[in-house]
């Protein structure tokens, strides 16, 4: 019979773990984001530098959105505890990208404390705000709210309403700190009258289905799966909108991949070995410390695990190499009913190699364009 250690260091492989990758069919038009997840200071004096200058980039260069998460003690996107505080900052500092969270954790906050914070933003950046929402997972996050913890996605679920009513500007009753009911409106009323909402997913297949049925639109990776199961549950998700009375292709769907797009695949090899075997280390040490101690795996069987999941996640799960060597992935995801890549660059690779890298993933977003106007006849 298998150890406690063996199952566990069983479905952590799995979960960091791809197969290979197919070949692409006929895309359809792609958006470019920007979305940022990690601890990764890359030895600057501030830590956010990185952060505002990408941003600064992608408001220059027409990529579509900034994406800023929610994490809470530990070193693993620690530097990430409030995303509407960093999006305040990039509102006053850009002029035309989305400012998205991706994801406000929504049963750790009260929903009229949320839609007070980004409405604030959304007047800062003259109503670019869009927000994604996580359930949250890890209990240690729950320290800010620890009556949330053992029915999270009932309560995700519900206040997602909530939050989307108060967006509106519509009253709505809650108790006040002598318990008596009182009705409240959010100020200021955020300029966009209609909040556009994002669900962050991982693999569930009946997440994707009620965000189709709800209307919502869905922020994902590749977590255990491959494109093809991705485009699978993309089609559950676009099944589910039709029966809802919604066009089915009006959702929008954004897949999170780590990024490094450079002139050849070696020099990107030699570039993100160790940042990214760190990065996946790191990130498997925020799961594991939800763990029982006695089924949490010994630190060298936690690097064999790393080492399989970094060779599979290179190859599979990722765009890490020249605009060719990563056209293909770009053109199989959109294939699959994938709208937009995030690109997640902030996972440990050197500052002037990141900065460096960004014509060339703009080089990558203007071929995209032109391969989308010539499927719309406008190139030959």
């Amino acid at each position: 019979m298998a150890s406690n250690d063996t199952r566990i260091n069983e479905r952590l492989a799995e979960i960091l773990s791809f197969p290979a990758r197919p070949q692409s069919q006929h895309p359809s038009p792609i958006e470019l984001s920007f979305i940022f997840f990690s601890d990764a200071n890359q030895g600057l004096d501030n830590r956010y530098k990185l952060i505002f200058d990408i941003a600064d980039f992608a408001d220059r260069h027409g990529f579509e959105a900034v994406w800023m998460p929610e994490r809470h003690f530990h070193p693993f996107g620690g530097i990430y505890p409030n995303p509407a505080v960093l999006a305040s900052a990039l509102a006053v500092r850009t002029k035309h990208i989305r400012l998205r969270s991706g994801s406000v954790v929504l049963p750790l906050h009260h929903p009229a404390e949320v839609v007070e914070s980004w409405a604030m933003v959304d007047h800062l950046s003259n109503g670019r705000v869009d927000l994604g929402f996580a359930s949250g997972w890890n209990p240690n996050d729950f320290i800010l709210s620890p009556g949330t913890f053992a029915n999270l996605k009932e309560v995700w679920k519900e206040r997602l309403g909530t939050v989307r009513r108060l967006w509106r500007g519509e009253p709505m009753s809650f108790p006040n700190g002598k318990g008596k009911d009182t009705e409240i409106r959010v100020y200021p009323q955020p300029i966009q009258k209609e909040l556009n909402v994002w669900l962050a997913i991982t693999k569930l297949d009946e997440t994707y289905t009620y965000a189709g049925h709800e209307g919502y639109n869905v922020l994902t990776m590749l977590q255990g799966i491959d494109l093809d199961e991705l485009g699978r549950k993309i089609r559950l998700y676009k099944t589910a909108r039709q029966e809802a009375g919604l066009p089915p292709e009006g959702g929008k769907v954004t897949l999170m991949l780590h990024t490094l797009v450079h002139e050849n695949l070696k020099r990107v090899e030699a570039a993100v070995r160790e940042p990214f075997f760190n990065y996946i280390k790191s990130a498997l040490t925020g799961h594991i410390q939800s763990l029982p101690e006695s089924e949490r795996p010994s630190e060298r069987e936690l690097n064999k695990i790393v080492e399989y999941s970094y060779e599979r996640y290179f190859k599979t799960g990722a765009m890490f190499g020249s605009v060719d060597d990563v056209m293909s992935v770009v053109k199989k995801a959109a294939s699959v009913g994938v709208t937009e890549i995030a690109c997640l660059m902030d996972f440990g690779i050197d500052y002037s190699l990141v900065m460096e890298s960004l014509p060339f993933l703009h080089r990558l977003k203007t071929a995209l364009a032109r391969e989308g106007l010539a499927r719309m006849g406008g190139l030959e």
